[in-house]
């Protein structure tokens, strides 16, 4: 083994030296630091001020004797120090083992995400306008970067990522700065870039953790190959929270200053970036406006919020100094005190837009295949107010206007039956109680051509909370005879039936309409008004007279085929009362929208057309996602003669009817009048060239108006005053419902019997009660073939008005038609009941059945017996003449003196009176006698 020579201590001190060791020095003596050493200095720095560490290593050799215990606690320190380097490197390897693993696991950096930010959706009226914002929780509208002001692209930029333009997505000086800041000053300054929080805002969460950290630098560095610089900018300037509900600079402008981005002066500019970093405590409005104190001055803290982000971007060469004096004067910050876009104020025209709302949910369940449930329907209307969609509405806010403040305005609404009624307290679902004016009244205005609703009014006055009550799409409230057009009237026409078809007015029952006891019964006429007898179904409709409606649903058209009809235009099937009472007089509860629509079918010859709130959606990339006409339903209800034949009927019944309070000067104008039994609400349904509308005026609870409301006092002439001024703020002058000669709708006139509706005989036209023919029209092909079967020629005496004896003289004596009813007519089978029987004939006469003959020419009776005394009349006539005037006076006891019936009998009375009080005849006083007992007849 080589052995090492020994070594004296100044051997060692020389070896040591040689190998750059020195020894500790001796005492007193200076130590050196190589000062003449050039590899120790720092070129172009004086030597005094440069002092090198020296190659030293902690192990130094003994010079003198070893101390135990000293030796082993130097070691021990040895020990420990290179256990704890050891260590310290194996942790260094753990975290970046840590750190590699949670890059590893970063979610992939999907750049779709950064698109899908929520965004503000807008409806905008017919002609482009915006009506109001639709947002979710973020309100945000997304502007390109180039939209964007070049200083608030570099305010933002100078106070939260100074080295934005330079950094690769994490700025290393700027974390090692916070870092060292927040020990120094115990504050937390953040230390992340524009390109991180993009990242927090987007794809990750808001999770305080090294492993969100590290993610977010991993993912930032990615997106930056990825994204330019503009386009990461663009991307967070409309992501971040500015405040309130503002989420991006586009409404963060609009919102505080009430401006387009382009319009933002230099202050607001750095104002807006300043609000990062606390939106609340910075922000304007409440510092300008809301938050007051004696002692504080919240302004100052947006001031001075607004004059460091100015500072940042003079300091960064942003803006000159000039540019930065300039703003710091705070008049050059306009702060608007209440927000153009804020919060949950209220949209103009709300029912309206709650109801397209509602429509376009159901198209997106639509497109998607969704079942309409309310869970679907939730997540599709949340889509809505997050996906910045574009929602042109159908709405002309010129006619919604004019119905919303006609109705508002209107001083002649119905009074109610209990006045306490005119109040309604509604509970609110927090507990609390809204009172609301009764009666209510709802409104809608329909374009019949299109299909293309214009307005939808809901109530008497306009909302000031979201999500009202609407009258006009939610309530069902029944109709009343409004309905008869579409249901009965029109359906039989459709089935074959003409306006001069023939029903009969009268008390006796008709098959299938039961009453309370399960029997067969008739419905009262409104207000009790007399039957009339045979009537035409034009008649029937223009008058709205419910035992011919009755009568019609129930003999031409039917239950199911009636409730066909109403599905096909468009009525809700729930919305459906298939009874005859629900049909034929209108408890149905068909809401304002889906009668207008109704009603335009007939002004659309025919045809319906689904009805249109919206007209369009275009995504927020303005790609159209659904196109409404494109869409829109369409089928043939009725045929077009059908529908020609209606309107027509249903111009009389405001020319000649019950809505003759409906008629617009100048204008065509055609509909019917709805009450509901017990003046428990009233109706108007109706069109013109133009519109077609409806109105429901009536008690949120059914309670009843006042007994002198009707749908043709009351609803009739608020449906005339808002129709007028539309047609009068339009501009539009007269236009025909359905253009076109009846010929072109394949319709011919032919004349028929009024009473059998069969084609018409001489005997018709010779009708002794009156009735007479009718001549009307009637699609080809369906015109009567057969001659009236009800009426017979008999010859009748003039004087008496009964059938004529062999002693009647000749110029007595007339040729009449008589009805005679046939056996099988549905008429027939009463005339064995006395009580049927005396009403059948006291419409249509007893001459068939009539048994006795004229009795003032009996037997023997002559002309010449006539000139001098006669008999007959001293000793028949006069006597049963006096007979009949004590029933009579009898008879006026029970009626109303101020009704026309009682006026009627009164003057007959009178008039037989003075015939036999003077010097009579006979013919006089059989005269007078049968206007007395025609009379008498048509009163009870």
């Amino acid at each position: 083994m080589y052995r090492q020579p020994d070594f004296t201590p100044t051997d060692s001190t020389a070896h040591l030296r040689q190998v750059a060791y020195d020894p500790m020095p001796d005492p007193g003596e200076k130590m050196s630091y190589h000062d003449n050493d050039p590899a120790y200095r720092v070129p172009g720095q004086e030597d005094e001020d440069f002092l090198p560490p020296k190659k030293r290593t902690i192990f130094r050799p003994r010079l003198g004797k070893p101390n135990f215990i000293l030796s082993v606690l130097v070691n021990s320190v040895r020990l420990l120090l290179l256990i704890a380097l050891m260590a310290s490197l194996a942790g260094v390897g753990a975290v970046l083992g840590i750190a590699k693993a949670y890059m590893e696991t970063a979610p992939t950096l999907d750049l779709a995400l950064l698109d899908e930010q929520d965004k503000t959706s807008f409806f905008y009226d017919s002609a482009g306008n915006v009506i109001t914002d639709y947002k979710g929780t973020e309100n945000r509208v997304m502007v390109s970067i180039a939209q964007m002001p070049s200083h608030l692209q570099h305010a933002f930029v100078a106070v939260e990522d100074a080295r934005f333009y330079t950094h690769n997505g994490i700025d290393i000086k700027r974390i090692v700065g916070s870092f060292v800041q927040n020990l120094l000053s115990n504050t937390n300054q953040g230390g992340s870039t524009i390109t991180q929080q993009l990242i927090k805002q987007t794809v990750l969460s808001s999770e305080l953790s090294y492993k969100r950290k590290i993610q977010e630098a991993y993912l930032a560095m990615q997106l930056e190959t990825k994204y330019t610089k503009a386009q990461i900018l663009e991307c967070y300037l409309n992501t971040i929270y500015l405040g309130e509900n503002y989420y991006g600079v586009e409404v963060a402008s609009k919102g505080y200053f009430g401006k387009e981005l382009s319009q933002l002066s230099l202050r607001e500019c750095a104002m807006l970036a300043g609000l990062t970093t606390n939106p609340y405590y910075y922000n304007p409005r409440r510092n300008f406006y809301t938050r007051t104190s004696d002692t504080t001055d919240y302004a100052k803290f947006t001031n001075d919020r607004t004059d460091y982000v100015l500072r940042c971007m003079r300091d960064g060469e942003w803006i000159s100094q000039q540019e930065y004096q300039d703003a710091l004067n705070p008049a050059t910050a306009a702060v608007l005190e209440t927000s153009t876009t804020e919060g949950e104020g209220m949209y103009p025209y709300a029912h309206y837009v709650e109801y397209a709302v509602r429509d376009v949910v159901s198209c997106f369940l639509k497109l998607r295949g969704l079942e309409d449930n309310s869970e679907n329907r939730y997540k599709m209307e949340t889509e809505l107010r997050t996906g910045g969609y574009h929602v042109t509405l159908a709405i002309d806010p010129q006619i919604q206007t004019i119905v919303e403040e006609t109705l508002e305005t209107w001083k002649n609404y119905p009074a109610m039956r209990d006045p306490s009624d005119k109040v309604y307290r509604a509970k609110n679902s927090d507990g609390s109680y809204t009172e609301v004016i009764q009666p209510q009244a709802s409104a809608v205005v329909l374009d019949y051509r299109t299909g293309e609703l214009k307005a939808i009014v809901g109530g008497r006055t306009r909302p000031t909370q979201r999500k009202t009550l609407n009258r006009a799409t939610d309530m069902k409230m029944p109709v009343g005879s409004s309905i008869k057009a579409i249901s009965v009237f029109a359906p039989a026409i459709d089935l074959g039936a003409s306006p001069a078809s023939v029903v009969y007015n009268l008390p006796v029952p008709i098959a299938g309409w039961k009453g309370s006891d399960g029997k067969d019964t008739w419905p009262k006429n409104y207000g009790g008004s007399d039957y009339v007898g045979p009537e035409t179904l034009r008649v029937a409709l223009r008058q709205s007279h419910n035992v011919g409606a009755a009568q019609t649903l129930m003999t031409m058209v039917g239950i199911d085929r009636s409730v066909d009809y109403l599905l096909k235009l468009g009525v809700n099937r729930d919305h459906i009362d298939a009874t005859p009472f629900g049909l034929a007089l209108g408890s149905s509860g068909i809401t304002p929208v889906e009668m207008a629509v109704a009603y335009g079918v007939l002004g659309n010859s025919g045809v319906y057309q689904q009805p249109i709130s919206f007209l369009g959606i275009s995504d927020s990339n303005g790609r159209v996602v659904y196109d409404s006409h494109a869409q829109q339903e369409r089928r043939q209800v009725f045929k077009p003669s059908t529908a020609w034949l209606v309107t027509d009927m249903l111009k009389q019944a405001i020319s000649r009817g019950t809505g003759s309070r409906a008629k617009i000067s100048g204008q065509t104008v055609a509909g019917k009048t709805g009450t509901n039994s017990d003046q428990r609400g009233v109706f108007f349904a109706g069109l013109t060239g133009w519109y077609a509308g409806s109105l429901w005026i009536g008690h949120d609870n059914y309670k009843p108006l006042t007994s002198k409301a009707t749908g043709g006092t009351s609803a009739a002439p608020l449906w005339q005053s808002f129709m007028k001024k539309i047609h009068d703020a339009k501009g539009l002058g007269n236009r025909d419902i359905l253009e076109g000669e009846p010929g072109q709708y394949h319709l011919v006139k032919a004349t028929t019997c009024a009473v059998s509706g069969q084609l018409a005989t001489e005997a018709c036209r010779n009708d002794v009660m009156g009735y007479g023919v009718v001549t009307d029209y009637w699609l080809e092909g369906t015109v009567p073939t057969v001659q009236c079967q009800m009426h017979q020629t008999m010859v009748i005496c003039s004087q008496s008005n009964r059938l004529a004896t062999e002693w009647c003289p000749p110029q007595y004596r007339t040729n009449k038609g008589v009805v005679v009813i046939p056996n099988g007519h549905p008429l027939y089978n009463f005339l064995g009941n006395s009580k049927y029987a005396s009403a059948i004939q006291k419409y249509l006469g007893d001459y068939g059945n009539m048994p006795v003959a004229c009795p003032l020419h009996g037997y023997g009776y002559t002309e010449d017996a006539g000139s001098g005394e006669d008999p007959i009349l001293q000793n028949t006539l006069i006597p049963d003449a006096q007979q009949l005037i004590q029933s009579a006076g009898a008879l006026l006891v029970v009626l109303d003196p101020s009704s026309q019936a009682y006026q009627d009998v009164f003057n007959a009375m009178n008039t037989l009176q003075s015939i036999i009080s003077g010097s009579p005849t006979t013919s006089d006083v059989a005269g007078a006698m049968g206007q007395l007992t025609q009379a008498m007849a048509n009163a009870q």
